[in-house]
């Protein structure tokens, strides 16, 4: 074969592979589903594979969002039970409806914030106040400083006189949620590491469409309640739900078929 002939053949090729893979590109797009959701405070596009389900949400330019990322990425090292205990609560919230923000619910972050608060509350204390302590980590985003302790290596045995198990946990997450939290008075702060009151942040009424009827302070931007999109009707359906969690756990045998089992909007 020729020097000419075999190039031939080699430029063929690489146009059929080229080919392929974009055929493959458009493929995974059009599998895809997606929308933009321009109402959000940040805007983002977000996105479902219909193949393996998973979800994702997409934005540009928030640098707030990687200091938040960096913050819970650093708690979570901290003791292995944040993780198992926020991603069950989130497995839980998405499948009982009660995530979705443009609806009305809270978004995955606002119940890591939640999971997070409730550990720096059990005693003893599973988790510190890392914002408490002499920052080690600094960023600073517009005007908003973003600054805490993350050299979280030195507290890995901090909260090891707290035996208790995921299950126990999850447990005690939801009754507190269902029955021991004031939502009239309380504001959760992982940035305080401790409730604050309603009156502290000026988040007793209403100011235009910002309800505070579930009250959970950003750590960094401490002006912005995640809850703040819950109205009335929401509110008492995600107590419903938080009810209805601690009741499965505490009563059924068998709490993981029922506890998430997808709520049908039909009814």
């Amino acid at each position: 074969m020729s020097m000419s002939a075999s190039k031939s053949r080699l430029a063929r090729a690489a146009r059929w592979s080229f080919f392929c893979g974009w055929r493959r590109s458009c493929a995974a797009i059009i599998s895809t589903a997606w929308r933009a959701i321009t109402s959000a405070r940040v805007p983002i596009v977000r996105m479902l594979d219909a193949g393996s389900d998973f979800s994702c949400d997409i934005c540009i330019n928030n640098l707030l969002a990687v200091a938040n990322t960096k913050l819970l990425k650093d708690y979570a090292q901290i003791d292995g039970r944040l993780l198992q205990l926020a991603s069950i609560v989130k497995h839980w919230a998405k499948l009982r409806g009660v995530n979705e923000t443009y609806r009305g619910t809270l978004s995955s972050y606002a119940y890591v914030l939640m999971c997070i608060s409730f550990l720096q509350l059990r005693e003893p204390k599973i988790l510190p106040c890392l914002q408490a302590m002499e920052p080690t980590y600094t960023m600073v985003v517009d005007d908003t400083e973003c600054a805490y302790f993350d050299e979280v290596h030195q507290l890995r045995d901090f909260g090891a006189e707290n035996k208790e198990t995921i299950a126990e946990l999850l447990w005690a997450f939801f009754h507190y949620w269902a029955f021991q939290h004031d939502y009239r008075k309380d504001v959760i702060s992982i940035r305080m590491g401790k409730i604050i009151s309603k009156k502290e942040k000026n988040w007793t009424t209403r100011i235009g469409n910002d309800r505070h009827l579930i009250c959970i302070e950003d750590p960094f931007e401490t002006g912005h309640d995640l809850g703040r999109i819950v109205d009335r009707q929401t509110i008492r359906i995600i107590r419903e739900e938080f009810e209805r969690a601690a009741a499965m756990l505490q009563h059924d045998d068998d709490p993981c078929v029922t506890l998430f089992e997808p709520y049908n909007y039909e009814n």
